[in-house]
């Protein structure tokens, strides 16, 4: 999905109507017309409602009468539009924003409903490069699956999970491009097989917190502190650069964690892009956040890949090394297309 100011398409079909049309979906019901528009320029109206069955009469399936229905979906769905303050990109950005405060807000006002906004566009095609299920993608998939079925109980359970993720990534990616990045990064903790409540335990950390206390005459907060935080804890950062080594090796771990917790600018970190996501610093439909964010996922996207495919005994290559890799992805002229 590209970002909604360089989608010339939307931006003209925006500007020509001065506003914004939008669908509300999810699980709130909008039973009247309400207008928002003395204070954000927003307008909503009734819903329409999709309700979705899936079943099957078992040993009749030509039976068109009662079915037994495993899955069940209700869903409403409610339009709405957003008037542009004024008729330029900038406050196409702005209205942008406004909607999702103002989705933000309503969230919260109702009691946590679950709440979507698609933003309409003249044409909203997905378009994808398809992958064939032949005979190669089957001998591949029955290399995948044996080496993983012979790896101990609690590997199969951590990998799954991060199989799980990972294909949650490649969809979500339809929808959200923050979600789906989002959702890699939990596929790569789960690899290096992170967890918040990990410490350094044993003599050696014993030792090191006797010898730089025995000096002290008065111990006081701060140096309860130094010990945690230099001896102690063992920081997600951490269990990631020892994971990252063991598992890719020290020249491609390197790289890995130079791009995840090291290159500067600091923003441009895999890690700090997962905290931004995550704390709200940064929107999914800024120009400059959306493409920062789809780029640097693409390194990602890569390193998630391999890691998996070594799990599994089964060594990809992505044809450079991540530094370079990185490089390319951030070159203006590959994003403009040109190489």
């Amino acid at each position: 999905m590209p970002s909604y100011l360089d989608d010339k398409a939307f931006v003209d079909f925006v500007l020509e109507k001065g506003s914004i049309p939008f669908l509300v979906r999810g699980s709130l019901v909008c039973s009247a017309n309400f207008n928002f528009i003395p204070f954000v320029g927003i307008r909503v109206s009734g819903p329409t409602y999709h309700v979705h069955a899936i079943g099957e009469n078992p040993g009749k399936p030509e039976d068109t009468g009662v079915i037994y229905v495993h899955e069940l979906n209700d869903e409403a769905v409610f339009p709405g539009e957003i008037e542009l303050a004024e008729k330029t990109k900038l406050g196409i950005s702005k209205a942008l924003n406004c909607l999702e405060l103002w989705a933000d807000f309503l969230c919260l006002a109702v009691g946590n409903p679950k709440i979507v906004i698609e933003v309409q566009r003249p044409i909203n095609a997905v378009i994808t490069t398809r992958s064939n299920l032949d005979s190669r993608a089957f001998n591949k998939w029955g290399t995948l699956s044996e080496n993983y079925l012979q790896l101990e109980t609690s590997d199969r359970r951590k990998l799954a999970g991060a199989m799980w993720w990972y294909r949650k990534a490649c969809t979500a990616v339809y929808y959200s491009l923050f979600d789906s990045y989002t959702a890699y990064w939990n596929c790569l903790e789960i690899l290096c097989n992170v967890s918040g409540s990990k410490v350094h335990k044993g003599s050696n950390v014993n030792n090191a917190i006797q010898q730089y206390l025995k000096s002290k005459t008065k111990i006081k907060p701060g140096h309860i502190q130094h010990c945690y935080n230099n001896f102690v804890n063992y920081s997600i950062k951490e269990q990631m650069k020892d994971a990252l080594k063991v598992i890719m090796g020290e020249e491609q771990a390197v790289q890995a964690i130079y791009q995840c917790f090291e290159v500067k600018p600091e923003k441009d970190r895999l890690y700090q892009i997962r905290n931004d996501i995550n704390h709200g610093n940064i929107r999914e439909n800024s120009g400059r956040d959306y493409e920062r964010v789809r780029y640097r996922g693409m390194l990602l996207w890569n390193i998630v890949m391999e890691l998996l495919h070594k799990k599994l005994g089964h060594s990809i290559s992505m044809g450079m090394s991540i530094n370079a890799l990185a490089d390319k992805l951030a070159n203006p002229a590959f994003r403009n297309g040109e190489s």
